[in-house]
């Protein structure tokens, strides 16, 4: 079994701090995308990564519009789904291995590995 690891530590392209995605106009990391929406309850919006990460949010705002919590691993996904639609040179990359791994990943957290191997798993190949 041939495994990828898709973290900071393994191929950068496929770490969430690496991966660019444009949303809304702006270019920024999957990992700011999806921390920055997190809120929680009625206090200030996170301004860096760092303020949202490891915390679980009350919702997500996107643009203005405000999403329930549960809708936190469909955003993830999307992102990561953009990132890898508009660079299909490492679909093809990815089609070479067997799974993919986040050696950062925690249990109950969104991590990219699986949201990869949902990508991969959504293609016809």
């Amino acid at each position: 079994m041939k495994t990828l690891e898709c973290s900071s530590r393994g191929d950068k392209r496929f770490s969430a701090f690496y991966a660019r995605v444009k949303v809304y106009g702006k270019v920024d990391s999957i990992e700011n995308h999806y921390q920055l929406a997190k809120r929680f309850g009625n206090g200030p919006a996170p301004k860096t990564w760092r303020d949202g990460k490891g915390k679980k949010p009350t919702h997500f705002e996107l643009n203005g519009k405000k999403f329930p919590l549960e809708k936190g691993l469909d955003f993830y996904n999307w992102l990561w789904a953009g990132y890898l639609n508009n660079n299909p040179e490492l679909v093809v990359y990815l089609n070479k291995f067997d799974a993919y791994n986040d050696m950062f990943a925690k249990p109950g957290n969104v991590n990219q590995a699986d949201a990869i191997k949902t990508y991969m798993d959504s293609l016809p190949f």
